[in-house]
């Protein structure tokens, strides 16, 4: 009977330290992808009818990333290309918060933000990536 307890035991404080890593390995992830500039909080659904998912998404020289906020993947979860984007104009659901409708290839993203990140959006996709310096 001990044996059985000390197995037992054993096993409970194995998956205990597993889900600690976990909780920690999402914690650390987040807070990385939050401290880059460009990032900000968005949700995201494949379509009208999907459900929203919560994350953050970020402004990359030449793609939009959004990254899921309660996920192992290392990278974004979606990558909108700068070039040939198009936004929507802006449809307000609650105070303060837009949903847009992102097109881009053959691809629809519904994207849920801040009024003020909807700004930045417009004004980053109208900017189109750096160019390389030229001399004269």
């Amino acid at each position: 009977m001990n044996a059985f307890l000390l197995v037992m035991l054993s096993l409970l404080l194995v998956i205990l330290s597993i889900a600690i890593l976990a909780v920690l390995y999402l914690l650390i992830r987040v807070r990385r992808i939050g401290r880059i500039v460009g990032t900000f909080e968005c949700w995201y659904r494949p379509d009208a009818t999907a459900g929203w998912m919560s994350g953050m998404a970020r402004f990359g020289q030449k793609d939009l990333q959004w990254f899921r906020l309660v996920g192992f993947q290392v990278g974004p979860q979606l990558r909108m290309p700068r070039e040939g984007l198009k936004v929507s104009a802006p449809l307000h659901r609650q105070e303060g918060v837009v949903e847009i409708v992102l097109t881009f290839e053959d691809h629809v993203a519904h994207l849920a933000m801040r009024e003020e990140w909807y700004n930045g959006l417009v004004s980053w996709v109208e900017s189109g990536p750096p160019k390389p310096r030229e001399e004269y």
